[in-house]
């Protein structure tokens, strides 16, 4: 059976079998003499393939002729010299013919005019005492599936539609003769194998505006042969409008060549791009009309935006600012916050806001800088009017507002506190801190600290003035760049100061002394007197001991208040260990009374030694402004990483809303059971205070009052 007798010449269809071994099951070889008188003399195209050094040895003129080559030619050639990209069937059949099978198989080899050329290729082994070769046959399938060879570019086409929605076109220009893929048929809703196939058919299909445009391409492609590009509407089947993206080569010349291309659907594309401008026009319009200066700047520094606001702060048209570096414009923002800011909107992509004000010194702005791109998006907005007013208000206020940078040179002083100190602006604005205070050894030392990057609360006299100052160092990456100091007038609360310690002073020497003496003569009348006699010296007894306890505690309110606050020091006080004394000492004085904790231990929070007089006292308001029967008083405390809550909640008859507040006043009691000075809770307010805490009143779950106590936790000393 010939390789003829497997072809259907009516349909085209293509049979490819192959034969194992020869009839006898052994490997066909042929004599020396015998081979060539046949190779030389038939008219079947015939060649020998040798394997090693992977060429042709022999080429027939039959076999030359086939493939448009010459034999000198082809014989220095290799199959995969002459094969197209796709060699992966011949590969496969090569190596099995030299496996000992003979192979039949289809392939598209290049012809000597490169043109691609579908064959049928035989390859039969033949062996000799030299080794094994392969004897060759060749017949072409169909002279009309000769075509123009691919290109690269076509091969990297065929490679990138794979998976997409894209069609592929083939034009023969001087036949008009126009092929199209499945693919590119339902791009224009055609049912494969219905287009006509021609150039007009194709071109009824373009919508008419875009004909003169698509027309010119065409014609400046077959002039110069460049590549063809070409973005147009064309109209479906069905009525739809879409936009496509054309894009193809020329093989050939002009009118003789073919193109080869694909078309891909954009709609949704131009439909974005459309939406962009119209947002793009919208917003211009808006920010047009908007008091804010409004601009961009890629990641060169360039403006490319600017709104009609900025140009007019800057003094240049809009299009002398679009283009230009923002540093030949605004030269004295370069290594300010400005550019920082910026830097750092660039490199996070988190948007920042700051204040920055010009080199003349009477223009603020406020900016908010957004990423944008690869550059960034800004906001400008004119605050001189606002710093203008603060500054109204600094120069009124009874304090000293004051920067000096890391060398301590003075770079802004305002406040009302200047006149009293007999100072003007000038008088400190570009001295330094440590020349001008250079006799004031505290001021000196206050600044080092600063500097040094603390943060801290001290008091200084200066002449007949007192002044508290808190330090307030500022950075930039890291580094301190400089200090703000606020300075108020405390010279008055230092008098009160020490008026209360004089009271305090009495207090302790003439109050608690004389008490002291009448406890002790009570006593003695108590052992000496009996019946009402005994009774009454008692009540004396009792007395003292409310009066000294009342003024023990006075005592401490006093000194807690007389104590500035940089010298009143906090250290880690075990608040379970005092709630777990105090309600086992409270159950035991009160047994009628339930008391349920819940108190985790050894939680520490930020106090001094009268934390458990603190609690203690709200602890025992719960019990004596209550009916203590059936009276139920429960302790609970909750831990964060920052924060300890304490809550003391009970089911008496609580608080009104209109008193929780004035509950911590002097001279108020608690609870609806009216009694006592109310001296406890406001002992406990101004303690909480001292503390840095809080405590309010809520109402309980079970329809009493809730103390809620919040204080810092001391982790660092757990």
């Amino acid at each position: 059976m010939t390789l003829g007798e497997h072809i259907d010449g009516r349909t085209g269809a293509r049979y490819i079998y192959r034969d194992e071994r020869d009839r006898d099951g052994r490997t066909t070889t042929m004599s020396e003499a015998l081979y060539e008188q046949v190779f030389d003399e038939t008219s079947a195209p015939m060649a020998v393939y040798d394997p090693e050094p992977d060429r042709f040895s022999s080429v027939n003129d039959a076999y030359a002729d086939t493939l448009g080559y010459d034999r000198e030619t082809l014989e220095e050639r290799s199959l995969r010299d002459i094969a197209t990209a796709d060699a992966g069937t011949l590969s496969t059949a090569v190596r099995r013919a030299l496996d000992g099978h003979s192979e039949v198989v289809e392939v598209e080899l290049v012809d000597g005019s490169g043109r691609i050329r579908e064959v049928t290729l035989e390859l039969r082994p033949i062996s000799d005492e030299t080794g094994t070769r392969l004897l060759s046959t060749v017949r072409t399938v169909d002279d009309a599936e000769i075509r123009p060879a691919r290109s690269p570019t076509e091969e990297r086409l065929q490679v990138a539609l794979a998976g997409t929605d894209t069609g592929v076109w083939e034009w023969d220009v001087a036949s008009d003769e126009v092929i199209w893929t499945e693919s590119m048929e339902r791009l224009f809703g055609l049912d494969p194998g219905t287009f006509e196939g021609t150039f007009g058919a194709f071109a009824r299909r373009v919508h008419p505006d875009d004909i003169p445009r698509l027309q010119d391409a065409v014609e400046a492609v077959l002039e110069s042969g460049e590549l063809f590009e070409a973005e147009y509407r064309i109209r479906r089947v069905d009525g739809q409008q879409r936009w496509v993206h054309a894009r193809g080569e020329l093989h050939g010349s002009g009118e003789d060549g073919r193109m080869v291309g694909i078309m891909t659907d954009i709609s949704n594309r131009k439909e974005h791009e459309d939406a962009l401008r119209t947002q793009e026009r919208q917003y211009r319009q808006l920010v047009e009309r908007l008091p804010n200066a409004h601009y961009t700047i890629d990641e060169d520094w360039r403006f490319t935006f600017c709104d009609e606001a900025l140009a007019e702060r800057l003094g240049r048209p809009v299009e002398e600012v679009e283009g230009k570096l923002l540093w030949d414009l605004v030269p004295e923002a370069k290594g300010t916050v400005v550019e920082r800011s910026f830097e750092r909107v660039m490199e996070t992509g988190v948007p920042v806001n700051f204040d920055y004000q010009y080199e003349s010194g009477d223009y603020w702005v406020a900016v908010q800088a957004y990423p944008y791109d690869d550059g960034i998006a800004a906001v400008s907005t004119d605050i001189s009017d606002r710093e203008e007013a603060l500054r109204r208000i600094l120069d009124a206020v009874p304090v000293v507002l004051y920067r000096f940078d890391s060398n301590g040179v003075f770079k802004e002083a305002r406040g009302e506190m200047l006149r009293k100190l007999g100072l003007e602006q000038s008088d400190l604005i570009g001295e330094n801190i440590f020349d001008a205070y250079a006799d004031n050894e505290r001021v000196i030392a206050a600044a080092r600290r600063a500097l040094d990057g603390e943060s801290f609360r001290y008091t200084v006299t200066l002449g007949d003035i007192t002044l508290e100052t808190h330090y307030t160092p500022l950075y930039s990456d890291g580094e301190v760049t400089g200090v703000i100091g606020v300075s108020m007038d405390v010279t008055e609360l230092q008098r009160q100061r020490k008026r209360m310690e004089f009271f305090n002073s009495i207090l302790r020497h003439d109050v608690l002394n004389g008490m002291t003496v009448i406890k002790m003569r009570a006593e003695l009348l108590a052992d000496e007197l009996d019946g009402h006699q005994a009774q009454y010296a008692q009540t004396i007894l009792d007395w003292c001991e409310t009066t000294t306890d009342v003024t023990q505690r006075v005592r401490q309110v006093i000194e807690t208040l007389s104590t500035p606050d940089e010298k009143h020091q906090l250290e880690a006080v075990d608040v379970s260990r005092i709630l777990q004394r105090k309600c086992r000492e409270l159950e035991n004085a009160y047994p009628g009374t339930a008391f349920e904790t819940t108190v985790p231990d050894d939680v520490h929070v930020g106090a001094d030694e009268l934390l458990a007089e603190v609690l203690g006292n709200v602890l025992t308001n719960s019990i004596e402004h209550n009916d203590t029967d059936s009276l139920r008083v429960e302790t609970t405390v909750d831990v964060d990483p920052e924060t300890v809550r304490i809550r003391i909640a009970d089911n008496g008859q609580g608080i009104d809303d209109d008193r929780k507040e004035s509950v911590f006043h002097r001279g108020e009691t608690s609870h609806a059971k009216e009694s006592g000075s109310g001296f406890g809770l406001f002992f406990v307010d101004v303690m909480i205070e001292k503390y840095g805490g809080e405590v309010r009143v809520e109402d309980s779950d079970a329809g009493g009052a809730c103390f809620v106590i919040e204080l810092s936790r001391a982790s660092a000393f757990e």
